[in-house]
């Protein structure tokens, strides 16, 4: 894969099988992009007016069995004094780790796979999985959404939960806000209604876990 670097204002990532990392280090722009696993997946990146683009050809009903095997990952290290304008991740399945990274929006798509978010600020963020943990600790937020089918939300949040509105759901699970604790079949807690920030968690099966 041919790597870049540069002024970078915003990334778009399309994957079918492939791990995810994002990094931070010293500086600003994107330092750059790599790759490491089996030849016949690897992504096709474009870098063109400050926005980097990667995207993965469609690898068939084997994918899962593909990321056993060969472990495809992509690695994108990025300045930690860049702000983006948005980081956009869609992704049938994989993991994902993301630490330290400053976007005014963030997104995610996952089909199937875990979410690790550490260091980072996201004026707006929005998570969305089919099958796999979301965990979020030293971040930043917000206006955050969560929606998970299956599987277990963490948020550990740098600022007091005070100054949030907070609205948290869960079909089948335990919901955990601080002292704060509801567990059985369609359970709710919400705090707050005044505030312009705020973070709101669904989950179907699944337990939630915010402090």
């Amino acid at each position: 894969m041919e790597s870049f670097s540069g002024e970078i204002k915003s990334v778009k990532l399309d994957l079918k099988a492939c791990a995810i990392s994002v990094i931070a280090e010293e500086g600003t722009g994107l330092k750059g992009i790599e790759y490491t696993g089996d030849k016949k997946l690897e992504p096709d990146a474009v870098f063109a007016d400050g926005v980097l683009t990667v995207t993965q050809k469609p690898v068939g009903i084997f994918g899962g069995g593909i990321m056993a095997v060969n472990k495809p990952r992509l690695t994108v290290t990025l300045g930690k004094d860049t702000v983006l304008n948005y980081f956009d991740i869609i992704l049938r399945a994989g993991d994902v780790s993301v630490d330290g990274i400053t976007a005014d929006w963030f997104s995610e798509v996952i089909d199937a796979g875990n979410v690790t978010i550490s260091g980072c600020t996201f004026l707006k963020a929005e998570i969305n999985t089919k099958a796999g943990n979301t965990n979020i600790s030293k971040t930043n937020l917000n206006q955050t959404v969560i929606n998970a089918n299956a599987g277990n939300v963490q948020l550990d949040a740098i600022e007091d939960l005070g100054r949030y509105n907070i609205e948290c759901k869960v079909k089948t699970g335990t919901i955990k806000i601080a002292d704060e604790c509801s567990s059985g079949q369609n359970v709710s807690i919400v705090r707050g209604d005044e505030y312009p920030d705020f973070i709101k968690i669904n989950v179907k099966q699944g337990n939630v876990s915010v402090n």
